[in-house]
């Protein structure tokens, strides 16, 4: 029993004599809460802020110039488009029936030669020598020759014709006031008539110097 007795005091000296944990103390409890309610704030405060920062109004608004500089960037760096090309000059117009034209007869010498009329008739001569055409009319041509250049000279056999298919015309040789045959001094000039026996339909007279050589031809409507 007096064991019992003296154990008791003993043990609740050694309790009162031992200190409180740190934790349980005032003086430290307040200074923690203050610094656990700082982290709370500033978490919250940092997640608003990131939130506003990835908000979707913000995000079209910084691609959109992005976008726009992209297409203007692909429109300037577009290939310009090729020009059309240029029409190709027309081409010269030929003789024609009513109009002098010149003719190289070689040499330098140069004819005049004007197609006054040309006409389709069933007779080109008046006397015995005349003949009904073979082809079904004559194409008679009035011819006024004259030098351009140089010396020339005229001559029926210098013209030859053929029709729409390429057929060659037979020349005439006992028209009225055929073309001479002769030189034609320059300033002077001569005129006659020319005939073919030719098929009906569009025709071309080619027109050879002294040479044989064709030196321009004329199409004479049908």
């Amino acid at each position: 029993m007096s064991h019992e007795v003296s154990e008791q005091p003993l043990t609740a000296a050694i309790a009162a004599s031992q200190p409180r944990p740190f934790f349980k103390k005032k003086r430290f409890l307040i200074p923690a809460g203050v610094l656990v309610l700082g982290i709370a704030l500033g978490s919250c405060s940092g997640g608003s802020k990131q939130a506003s920062d990835v908000s979707p109004a913000a995000a079209p608004s910084s691609s959109a110039p992005a976008a726009t500089t992209s297409a203007a960037a692909v429109q300037s760096a577009a290939p310009a488009a090729p020009a059309a090309p240029a029409a190709p000059p027309a081409a010269p117009a030929g003789p024609a029936v009513g109009a002098p034209f010149s003719v190289k007869m070689g040499n330098g010498n140069v004819a005049k030669i004007t197609i006054v009329s040309a006409v389709r008739t069933d007779a080109v001569a008046t006397t015995a020598f005349a003949t009904a055409p073979k082809s079904g009319s004559y194409l008679l041509l009035d011819v006024l020759w004259e030098t351009e250049t140089g010396k020339t000279s005229s001559n029926p056999f210098y013209f030859s014709a053929k029709d729409s298919t390429g057929r060659k015309a037979d020349l005439s040789l006992f028209a009225d006031n055929q073309l001479g045959s002769g030189d034609v001094l320059p300033g002077d000039k001569t005129r006659g008539f020319i005939a073919f026996d030719i098929a009906p339909g569009a025709s071309t007279v080619m027109i050879s110097t002294p040479l044989m050589q064709e030196a321009a031809r004329i199409q004479i409507p049908g």
